[in-house]
């Protein structure tokens, strides 16, 4: 997939003509002479007061169009965006969206059904649709709304960015994860005849950057750094009948892991960038936080007989959100909140259910599939909210705001 970028432009030197009449002060009588220097300088101090006015008037300007440019179009600016519900419910196409085919970008959200992948801006309004042929479709989306589309347990994939299909691909062997970042540069995870899997990662062109063979791990995700230099995944296995984990963290410059990071007693299943010096992963009995020097640095966070229920990944704040449920059925669940250092920096205990947890900058939504509550990320209840009976998903796209994925459509609330 191919990020567009602007054409370079090219700036020319205005010609002037450099030739003007030069007039001495011999060829005029002394009075005439210092009328004229008067009348310049007033003339002068005139051009320079109007100068300063106009340059004043195009930074305010300038100033305004940034700001309106950066809250229009920047993740973080997303509570100034004017949203207009009018359009919403807005009905799915196709009979199904699982919960992880549904996600939100800069200015948008899209999803991938058994049928389609769509991609809307937060009004509701359609940018984009095509239709998927694939018997398991899985969607991977970054900040930019492209995305990669990929049949799981297949071979073939779409690359799409945010208003047309790009590429379509085909990978040797069956294809089980993939990933892609904010420069289009995307990576694959393939079966491998001689080894457990085989990571695969691509140019924004689709020309290949890197590869890597796992012999003793099985892979259960990958994620690309924001630059596209490098890359996390994590994998399981079992030692003596106890379970083992390993989160590995590559630079594309060296055809060994930067890091490895062993973990006994847990099963390790999903993992993300926080930034690009801090990578987390998310296990069934604790987060991690991998950071430091080469990512030498490994943090636990143990959920402490409590269990998770849900999880949120903020990219934007480099938060993980966690929904621990303190009575191990998905009730009574404490929200935590991690950050890049791996520092829980807060801990907010409550009586609801958080099937579902999204974050947006400093507020907390959890849902217990009939209703959404929000938090101040230090614990202050701020309100709740009713929403479609089981609802399947949910995504904070202000602090205010939240978009709700049902059975059959996708709804937008205001707190």
């Amino acid at each position: 997939m191919k990020k567009h970028k602007p054409t370079p432009g090219y700036f020319k030197k205005d010609k002037y003509d450099t030739k003007r009449a030069v007039l001495s002060y011999e060829e005029l009588p002394l009075d005439d002479y210092n009328k004229s220097k008067d009348d310049d300088d007033k003339q002068k101090k005139s051009l320079s007061y109007k100068r300063i006015i106009l340059s004043v008037m195009v930074v305010i300007l300038l100033v305004a169009i940034v700001f309106v440019v950066f809250n229009r179009f920047s993740c973080n600016g997303c509570s100034s965006y004017n949203i207009n519900s009018d359009n919403y419910p807005v009905t799915m196409k196709g009979s199904i969206v699982n919960n992880g085919n549904f996600d939100t970008f800069g200015d948008g959200f899209s999803y991938v059904s058994d049928t389609h992948y769509a991609l809307y801006d937060f009004n509701g309004n359609e940018i984009y649709n095509s239709q998927v042929s694939f018997n398991d479709p899985v969607m991977k989306l970054n900040n930019n709304g492209a995305a990669i589309v990929y049949n799981l347990g297949g071979n073939k994939y779409s690359l799409f960015s945010k208003d047309q299909h790009c590429y379509s691909g085909e990978t040797e062997a069956k294809l089980y994860l993939a990933d892609i970042n904010q420069n289009s540069v995307y990576a694959t995870l393939t079966e491998s005849r001689d080894y457990k899997a085989k990571l695969s990662v691509y140019k924004s062109d689709n020309s290949p950057l890197y590869g890597y063979s796992f012999e003793e791990y099985y892979i259960t995700a990958i994620a690309l750094n924001p630059e596209g230099t490098g890359a996390v995944a994590c994998g399981v296995t079992t030692e003596n009948g106890v379970e083992k984990s390993v989160i590995y963290v590559f630079d594309f410059t060296s055809e060994t892991p930067l890091a490895f990071h062993e973990i006994s007693g847990d099963i390790v299943f999903d993992c993300e960038y926080l930034s690009s010096s801090s990578v987390c992963a998310i296990g069934d009995n604790a987060s991690y936080i991998v950071n430091g020097n080469k990512f030498g640095s490994l943090y636990k966070n143990s959920y402490t007989q409590k269990t998770l229920a849900s999880y949120d990944i903020n990219t934007d704040t480099g938060i993980l959100s966690l929904g621990l449920s303190r009575s191990g059925d998905g009730r009574n669940c404490t929200i935590q909140c991690i950050n890049s250092l791996g520092k829980v920096i807060t801990q907010t205990d409550t009586s609801y259910a958080a099937s579902f947890i999204s974050s947006y900058k400093n507020r907390v939504a959890i849902s217990d599939n009939n209703k959404v509550y929000l938090y101040s990320q230090d614990g202050r209840f701020i309100a709740e909210e009713n929403v479609s009976a089981g609802s399947k998903q949910i995504k904070l796209i202000s602090p205010d705001t939240v978009i709700v994925l049902g059975i059959k459509n996708i709804s937008i609330y205001k707190f």
